[in-house]
């Protein structure tokens, strides 16, 4: 923090659909690159982790959980950050499947937020 203010990145990364691995490797290269530079909040696009247009793979189990298993990447290769990173990524709960920004910070989810329509 310099003179009460933070360093804020919005970042949209080449990504891949349904790659989550490759996704995720981008998530983190970006992060180190920005933290390095002093970011402290680092805010990816919805559904950074699968890509946004996967169509009938968000409705199998294989996506969901390759996004989990790159969010645990990401936390494991960002541990030592303390900047806030926000990545999205779609998460089974209850049976049903949300579009979730995950709030992650020092290796950790600090928040899962589901996507909410707000009509007029």
């Amino acid at each position: 923090m310099k003179n009460g203010f933070i360093k804020v990145a919005a970042v949209t990364p080449a990504l891949r659909v349904a790659d989550c691995s490759y996704n995720a490797n981008e998530i983190i290269s970006i992060t180190n690159e920005l933290t390095e530079k002093g970011t402290s909040l680092i805010v990816f696009p919805e559904l950074s982790l699968t890509g946004y247009s996967c169509g009938d793979l968000f409705l199998t189990r294989t996506l969901p959980n390759k996004a989990l298993s790159a969010l645990k990447k990401v936390l494991d290769e960002t541990s030592k950050s303390e900047a806030v990173i926000i990545v999205g990524l779609p998460y089974l709960f209850g049976g049903k499947l949300y579009n979730c920004a995950a709030v992650c910070q020092s290796g950790s989810v600090l928040a899962l937020v589901p996507k909410t329509t707000v009509a007029d």
